[in-house]
């Protein structure tokens, strides 16, 4: 099996983000907001970084046509797509007075959609890069 240093990192951060996103998340209590916005900041790095290593660097696997074709794929792109638009939405309602309550009440939303991201994303890794190598 070998598989590009782009989707090791990211199956990486598919193992280690949920856990790590729903620590960060759960730290905004009072004197620990610096914890919060920096895990949370660094997630959101990390995230972004993969979606391009994918996206943009990454010859594409033999096998991603096949995957593309299956529904597991679709439900785990609409996850991505709705995590990155969360992510924006959780950015602005914070930067925004006007909305800064709602971003404590559709937090956790966010950082439900982003865990099932990273674990269904698991599957893609074992389908292009282990599942292909047999």
């Amino acid at each position: 099996m070998s598989a590009p240093p782009q989707a090791a990192v990211a199956l990486a951060w598919a193992v280690i983000g949920p856990p790590l996103v729903i620590f960060a998340a759960t730290r905004a209590r009072r004197g620990q907001i610096p914890l919060h916005v920096t895990l949370m900041t660094v997630s959101i790095v990390i995230e972004v970084l993969v979606v391009i290593g994918f996206s943009f660097l990454m010859a594409p696997s033999p096998r991603r046509p096949a995957l593309v074709a299956l529904p597991f794929f679709k439900i785990h792109l609409t996850f991505a797509v709705t995590t990155l638009v969360g992510i924006a939405w959780q950015l602005a309602s914070r930067a925004t007075p006007r909305l800064r309550w709602l971003h404590r009440h559709t937090g956790p939303y966010v950082v439900l959609t982003w865990s099932l991201a990273l674990i269904t994303g698991i599957y893609n890794y074992v389908f292009l890069y282990l599942m292909g190598s047999r």
